[in-house]
């Protein structure tokens, strides 16, 4: 499945990919029957401190991007993976809420990558918003090139740093 979003528009495209469907379907069942199995699924309250499923699902939750292809900002299937990953994080804690940051390489002018920012930003949340979570518990920034991941200035480094990324801002 790729995601393209436009100024205000997004539509959905069927693509062919048994493997990353498969893949995608057991990373969500692993994030859901993980917490049942381990008896801590159900706890609403103090999952922000010592409960270890909590911290992991979270560590998972902020480790991957969302990565982009040049100059673009629809998602791809690796990306699409990832948000179905992190929706169903965010369904099983409801008193999360985070921040969706796009990011650029450092080719372009910084006004075009703050604007490219923010539709990477802006694709993502659809993206999420369009697999149940609440709009209210997002926000969205757009750095452009001002925060790399990686300062290299070759394709591997830009390729890195071409991301949408979650970082949460209560719990």
């Amino acid at each position: 499945m790729v995601w393209a979003a436009g100024l205000g528009r997004a539509a959905v495209y069927p693509k062919e990919d048994s493997n990353m469907k498969k893949f995608t379907m057991l990373l969500l069942a692993g994030l859901l029957v993980l917490p049942l199995v381990t008896g801590c699924g159900s706890k609403k309250q103090g999952y922000g401190g010592g409960d270890t499923t909590y911290n992991s699902l979270k560590s998972a939750f902020l480790g991957d991007h969302v990565y982009f292809d040049f100059d673009r900002y629809d998602i791809r299937a690796d990306g699409a993976a990832i948000i179905q990953a992190k929706a169903a994080f965010l369904s099983q804690y409801p008193g999360v809420r985070t921040e969706i940051q796009g990011h650029c390489d450092e080719r372009g002018t910084e006004v075009y990558n703050m604007a490219l920012g923010d539709r990477r930003a802006r694709a993502t949340y659809n993206y999420i918003t369009s697999l149940g979570v609440e709009g209210h518990r997002l926000s969205i920034v757009s750095y452009g090139k001002e925060r790399p991941l990686d300062s290299g200035h070759n394709e591997a480094a830009w390729a890195r740093n071409r991301r949408a990324q979650f970082v949460i801002t209560s719990e």
